[in-house]
C-alpha cells in the first residue's frame, strides 16, 4: 500500500494530517499498538515540516512486508533535521528524538535536482523496540 498528500504548511493541518495517516495504517492491517507509535512519528514528522519547511509539503506512507516507511518531502533542501539532546525543562524540540528511539530507521536526503528534501522514517514489521518502548 502506498498512498499520499499534501499537507497544508500550518499546525492547523497536523491532526488531519495524522488523521489519514491513522486510516491508511488501519487500511494496510496494521495492528493498533503499532499503529499508535507510528501515528504518533507521523505527527512529530509533519509538526517539523509545518514548521520548518517549504510548502508544498507532501506526506507519503508505504507499507509492505517487511517495513512501514513515512516520509514528508517539502521545497527546502537547506534545514536538515538534527538530533538535540534538549533540557527536560524545554516544552518543545523533542521530534527528531522521539523519530530516533522509536523508528527503526530514518533520515534525510535532497532530491537529485536540489529542488527538495525528503525527511523519512522507516519501522520494520519484525522490530518491536519501538512498539515496546511507546507502551512502557
Amino acid at each position: 500500500m502506498r498512498a499520499e498528500r499534501t499537507v497544508d504548511p500550518h499546525y492547523r493541518a497536523v491532526a488531519p494530517a495524522r488523521h489519514w495517516a491513522a486510516d491508511r495504517l488501519a487500511e494496510a492491517g496494521i495492528p493498533a499498538e503499532r499503529r499508535d507509535m507510528l501515528v504518533l512519528l507521523v505527527s512529530e514528522l509533519v509538526t517539523n515540516a509545518v514548521e520548518h519547511a517549504w510548502p508544498p509539503v507532501v506526506l507519503r506512507v508505504d507499507v509492505d512486508d517487511e517495513r512501514i516507511r513515512v516520509e514528508a518531502t517539502d521545497s527546502s533542501h537547506r534545514e536538515q533535521p538534527i538530533l538535540r539532546d534538549v533540557p527536560s525543562s524545554h516544552v518543545g524540540g523533542r521530534g527528531v528524538w522521539l523519530i530516533d528511539h522509536l523508528a527503526s530507521a530514518w533520515g534525510s536526503g535532497v532530491d537529485p535536482s536540489g529542488d527538495c528534501k525528503t525527511v523519512w522514517f522507516e519501522v520494520r514489521t519484525d522490530d518491536d523496540r519501538g512498539v515496546t518502548a511507546y507502551g512502557a
